[in-house]
């Protein structure tokens, strides 16, 4: 009679052990499940970041060779007239996206403009494909640039590039001068909007791959800021 209750301790015992098994096992798989979850939402939470994201140097006021000298006239930053707008569409393409611009800087005294251009290195293959290359690789003079305004002025290249990568973006910060904002000599008036034109280098007889909006001066669209530069981005 005993041997047969300490065989049925025994049994209990093994009954006992594939229970903590199992649980042990759905343990490590809740784990799992979370460091998954974590991750994801690391990973959609960086592309987020991603998106807005320009380096400092990209976002900043540049103080041009002509700012420089202009600043030097007025004498203080509150002086310098900068403006900023929010860009109602900074993007070249609705649905493909291949361009972005942002960091809009108008200093009418100066007779100049700055913007920040922001591209993801996947529309390398649109871009290839248009022009029937084979590939095309990220480098620092990829691109030409221009603006032109509504009445088709045109004011050239930037007077300033400077360029910048993170992660699978590529960035430019681009300054042109020579713009009259207010009252043009050619007696067609100020300008109601200014557009960014950009080509592939080499390829820049033809239209313009891209083109972006990135000022609005008109009855539609009208709305500026004050913008003061720091006391970082002001010249030594």
């Amino acid at each position: 009679m005993e041997d047969m209750e300490r065989y049925g301790d025994y049994n209990d015992v093994e009954d006992d052990a594939p229970k903590r098994r199992r649980g042990g096992f759905l343990r490590v798989l809740q784990i799992l499940v979370a460091l998954v979850c974590l991750a994801t939402a690391g990973v959609i939470g960086y592309r987020l970041f991603l998106f807005d994201y320009y380096p400092a140097p990209m976002k900043q006021l540049v103080f041009t060779e002509k700012l420089t000298a202009y600043y030097g006239e007025v004498g203080s930053a509150g002086a310098l007239g900068v403006r900023t707008q929010k860009l109602r569409f900074p993007y070249d393409d609705n649905d493909k996206g291949n361009f972005f611009c942002d960091n809009l800087y108008v200093i009418p005294g100066a007779g100049e403009l700055q913007i920040s251009l922001r591209y993801n290195e996947s529309a390398l293959a649109t871009i290839a494909e248009h022009y029937g290359f084979d590939s095309l690789t990220p480098s620092d003079d990829l691109f030409s640039f221009r603006i032109t305004d509504n009445v088709g002025r045109d004011y050239g290249a930037p007077v300033y590039t400077a360029t910048d990568a993170h992660a699978m973006y590529h960035y430019y910060k681009l300054a042109f001068d020579g713009i009259d904002f207010d009252d043009p000599a050619d007696g067609a008036g100020a300008p109601a909007w200014i557009r960014l034109e950009i080509f592939v280098k080499g390829a820049e007889d033809g239209k313009a791959f891209s083109y972006v909006a990135i000022y609005e001066n008109n009855e539609d669209y009208a709305k500026f800021s004050d913008y003061t530069p720091s006391k970082k981005e002001l010249p030594s």
